[in-house]
């Protein structure tokens, strides 16, 4: 089901796509563009871990992403076993219900208009961009990159990844894997920008400014710089 007249932006087939390692930063900057105006749909509540929220759709991450990882035997949670780095697989629903189509109804259900960008926040998204590429091909991808140190530092300080190792050699062998799928990513894609969660954090915001106006999203200032809170962004346990 589509809301498009033939006189209006393709919204719908445009998204923006955000990724990155886990841990990088993508829940700012997705809790930023969502701020922005850009429907995320019913998302994951935050923690301590991210108390501001992950801002990943429930339904993709629960009945797509973990499904894709779960169908070919790798870790749901896109840790210990990854697909490999040139993964891909034309992917249809039991219904047979194309996987673009499925998400517009999803989303539809939760409230989209079709009026505005839509949006999916997930790290996971690294390991099978290829899947979303086909299907949304003129999509708007951001990848969020943080230094290496602070990093491995958050995966040692965050339950749900220090569950795995508390190992820095394992951690950095983790980052070679996405850094992997991140490069393939960005040399393939036409729409792609590179975010510095530590600029932003900073408060250089530029980089923001320059995606919205690139892509035609309304720009606000007050209200990046509202949700940028170092005392947040800062803590240890990020």
């Amino acid at each position: 089901m589509s809301l498009l007249k033939s006189d209006e932006i393709n919204f719908e087939g445009s998204p923006i796509f955000i990724t990155g390692l886990p841990r990088s930063g993508t829940s700012m900057i997705g809790g930023i563009i969502s701020k922005l105006g850009v429907f995320k749909g019913k998302t994951v509540a935050g923690g301590s871990a991210n108390p501001r929220g992950f801002f990943e759709n429930i339904f993709i991450r629960e009945h797509i992403i973990k499904s894709i990882l779960r169908t070919i035997d790798c870790d749901p949670l896109g840790v210990q076993r990854l697909p490999p780095v040139n993964f891909f697989i034309k992917l249809n629903t039991d219904e047979n219900v194309p996987l673009d189509e499925l998400l517009m109804e999803n989303l539809l259900q939760e409230g989209y208009n079709g009026r505005n960008f839509w949006m999916y926040k997930d790290a996971k998204l690294t390991l099978m961009w290829r899947i979303f590429h086909h299907y949304f091909p003129r999509a708007h991808w951001v990848v969020v990159r943080r230094k290496r140190e602070d990093f491995i530092r958050s995966c040692k300080k965050t339950s749900f990844m220090f569950q795995h190792s508390d190992s820095e050699a394992y951690w950095h062998n983790f980052a070679d894997q996405y850094e992997a799928r991140l490069t393939s990513l960005i040399m393939s894609v036409n729409s792609v920008s590179e975010f510095s969660a530590d600029k932003l954090i900073a408060g250089d915001f530029v980089q923001i400014k320059s995606f919205c106006d690139r892509i035609g999203l309304n720009y606000s200032y007050d209200v990046v710089k509202n949700f940028v809170d170092p005392n947040i962004w800062k803590r240890n346990e990020y």
